[in-house]
């Protein structure tokens, strides 16, 4: 049995093609971070998701969860706010908390226009001058199951 050297030479070349057209072209793209999936704008700060749970009646009713994120425009502000994470943090979560336990009712919907202005109070406090803006992505209550 005779195989003919234009066979070898094809199985050849397709052996050693296979892992170069495995691979991607160009760089390599890790996944997107938080913040590209939300906007491309650097003057956005990405936080993390918030959850306070809805007080009433000495009773937990419920979980409101948020997701959100701060536009600060002027870079030494923003370096501020990335240096103050954590206060930021803990006094986003405190006004939550206060937004679940005083001011929604449950089985509402969930007033923004009132939680944006206590966060964005929360953040103007932390960071001691305006220009930083609250922007709030999500708003869910999930209600606790009997």
């Amino acid at each position: 049995m005779r195989i003919d050297a234009r066979i070898i030479a094809l199985l050849l070349l397709a052996f050693a093609a296979g892992p170069a057209l495995a691979q991607p072209s160009g760089e390599d793209q890790a996944p997107a971070s938080r913040q590209e999936r939300l906007t491309s704008a650097d003057s956005y700060l990405p936080l993390p998701t918030l959850s306070a749970g809805v007080l009433q009646r000495y009773a937990t009713n419920g979980t409101i969860v948020v997701d959100m994120g701060l536009d600060i425009p002027d870079e030494t502000l923003r370096r501020r706010a990335q240096a103050s994470v954590p206060r930021l943090r803990d006094a986003l979560r405190t006004a939550l908390a206060t937004y679940a336990s005083t001011y929604y009712r449950d089985r509402t919907a969930p007033d923004p226009t009132q939680l944006t202005r206590l966060m964005q109070q929360a953040v103007d406090r932390v960071l001691g001058a305006p220009g930083a803006r609250v922007l709030l992505a999500n708003i869910i209550y999930q209600r606790r199951h009997n």
